[in-house]
């Protein structure tokens, strides 16, 4: 049989456009590589070195207790505190700053350079001080219907804690506070728990399960 023209013209101009295709996607590649290496660099950040000082700070304290400042500057040289004279409730001494009362510590870092390196712009942090929260004896609460019965005896306490929502029933803790801090041991486990600065939350954890209980009101 003879071939057919039209047959031929079309398989033709379809092989001439798959051709183009191939042609134009083997141009667009290297194209579009180009392009992402380019805004790839443009846009990637640049990776940067900190300059002047890095001074990191509490930003609360309590009275009775002391921080040791430490800071360091990007040029290596060593960094000076002083109290700012906003300050109140604290006082600086041999390195050592001591929470006397309530009020706002504000503590100055400088490094006022040398021949070599120009001194860094001051930086200043200021720490909130608070009165030690109390640790409020009654019966706290948390999510789940939890509910804990406490009994507060100067520094020690010792309670009951009701899980029965969660299946284990009602079970014996005990320990003792230190100003925010709570040391305590539940069903043979040591636990670490912190107050609120005005005593209404206690937080810790308990197998890798966050805990939060709420006090009674004041």
């Amino acid at each position: 049989m003879g071939s057919n023209p039209t047959l031929s013209a079309n398989r033709n101009k379809g092989e001439h456009m798959s051709n183009t295709r191939t042609r134009g996607r083997a141009l667009a590649a290297p194209v579009l590589l180009s392009l992402a290496v380019l805004f790839g660099t443009a846009c990637a950040p640049t990776p940067t070195t900190p300059k002047g000082i890095s001074f990191n700070a509490p930003s609360i304290g309590y009275v009775g207790k002391q921080y040791t400042p430490t800071a360091t500057s990007s040029s290596g040289l060593p960094v000076s505190f002083a109290l700012d004279a906003s300050s109140t409730g604290c006082s600086f001494a041999d390195g050592i700053i001591h929470f006397e009362s309530v009020g706002d510590c504000v503590i100055n870092a400088d490094q006022p350079g040398d021949a070599t390196h120009p001194a860094d712009p001051q930086v200043q942090r200021t720490i909130t001080i608070h009165e030690c929260p109390p640790l409020r004896p009654g019966t706290w609460t948390g999510p789940l219907d939890l509910s804990a019965e406490v009994a507060v005896d100067g520094s020690t306490f010792t309670g009951t804690v009701d899980l029965s929502s969660l299946g284990y029933g009602v079970q014996d803790f005990g320990g003792t506070v230190s100003c925010e801090v709570v040391n305590m041991t539940f069903n043979g486990t040591p636990l670490t728990g912190r107050l609120s600065t005005d005593g209404s939350r206690l937080s810790s954890s308990y197998q890798g399960i966050a805990i939060v209980l709420y006090a009674p009101a004041v």
